[in-house]
């Protein structure tokens, strides 16, 4: 059976009695793997939750294949595929034991995966001219997409068990810290250059979006590298000319800088790097608000701008006082005017206190920055 031929291969493998080069060991293994593909994919059973109690024993021995074959992309990408297919067909059938059995398993998946990739792969920015050259220089990326894809489909067990009341669901921070471990692997892989393929960047900032607007806190905690590495590549998303991955960008940003303001949950980061929100602000500024982009992604924006004038408003003035200098005399006396009357001390303190007022200021703030914008565009746009 399957079963056996795997568990012999395993058995082989870790015990050094055959090397992984060895051809025979790689096609049993690729077998094996597009075997348990298989059964994952045969879902309309009538007893489908005969297919976890198959898999669950299988994972962990499953995962441990990437600790040999990583450097294989054939074999680590099916096993990716293996993995996320798992998981978005059954997640919402899985009891307790039976998902952390898979949390735990995709956590080693992905360890040994990016063990390799992250430190070994080089990533080109695109250079196709033609939409079916690009679609196919993005397919050599495609085992990144399936790591991006297992992530997000490992997310929606907690949305699953907090919507239903069960004995067997799992509590929230254990998807959570599967899920932030798995980014924490992949986000060395998710340079710029990844970032301008368009299936890969969609995916992406739709998961970091989405973890950054829910988990803020935990966003926060992360070491100041991990952060920071979050933080652009949300930046570097906010003015991308995809409508949906330029809102996500912007909800992530106005998600940990709200929890700031909330908890002051990155004054540890602020200390050591004092300048950190100040350019969120200009970049947010220079490539979102003074530019066209920002029509169709006006209220997220807005909603960016806000928090961050109230984290710290003479800091934020400083940014806009430094942008202003480097424009015409005119322009610049015109800009300083507009964002003294957007940006009312006194409508600033009710905002970051909360409560019925801080609501009727925020509703009152997404008029008044869709005029400031309109008054601010009739002068100045930035090149």
């Amino acid at each position: 059976s399957v079963q056996t031929a795997f568990l012999q291969l395993v058995q082989a493998l870790s015990q050094n009695r055959i090397s992984s080069d060895d051809i025979n060991a790689r096609e049993m293994a690729c077998l094996c793997v597009e075997l348990y593909g298989g059964v994952v994919r045969t879902s309309e059973i009538m007893q489908p939750e005969r297919i976890p109690q198959f898999m669950t024993p299988a994972l962990p021995k499953l995962s441990g294949l990437m600790a040999f074959y990583a450097v294989d992309l054939s074999i680590s990408e099916a096993l990716l595929r293996l993995f996320r297919d798992y998981t978005e067909q059954f997640v919402v059938l899985l009891d307790r034991e039976q998902s952390l059995a898979l949390f735990n398993a995709s956590a080693d998946l992905l360890k040994s995966y990016s063990s390799l990739h992250c430190t070994k792969r080089v990533v080109s920015q695109p250079t196709a001219s033609s939409m079916a050259a690009a679609a196919e220089e993005e397919q050599k990326y495609s085992d990144v997409l399936c790591a991006i894809q297992l992530l997000i489909h490992l997310g929606t067990k907690d949305f699953i068990d907090t919507c239903t009341s069960t004995k067997d669901g799992i509590e929230s921070g254990q998807v959570t810290d599967v899920i932030f471990y798995g980014l924490q692997q992949i986000i060395p892989l998710m340079s710029q250059g990844l970032l301008h393929y368009p299936s890969l960047c969609t995916q992406y900032f739709s998961l970091v979006g989405f973890m950054m607007d829910t988990y803020p806190d935990k966003v926060c905690a992360l070491p100041y590298d991990l952060f920071d590495a979050l933080l652009e590549s949300l930046l570097f998303g906010m003015s991308n000319v995809d409508t949906s991955i330029g809102k996500s960008s912007l909800y992530g940003i106005a998600g940990i800088v709200k929890e700031h303001i909330k908890s002051k949950s990155l004054s540890q980061h602020l200390s050591t790097h004092p300048d950190m929100l100040d350019r969120c602000s200009a970049r947010l500024l220079q490539e979102v608000v003074f530019q066209s982009v920002v029509w169709d992604r006006l209220e997220p924006t807005g909603m960016v701008l806000l928090p961050l004038a109230a984290a710290d408003i003479n800091r934020f003035a400083s940014v806009v006082s430094g942008i202003a200098a480097k424009v015409p005399s005119e322009q610049s006396q015109r800009l300083q005017s507009a964002f003294g009357a957007l940006m009312r001390p006194e409508m600033i303190t009710k905002i970051s206190s909360g409560g019925y007022d801080g609501r009727m200021n925020r509703l009152r703030f997404k008029k008044d920055f869709e005029l400031f914008v309109k008054e601010v565009h009739s002068f100045l746009l930035l090149k």
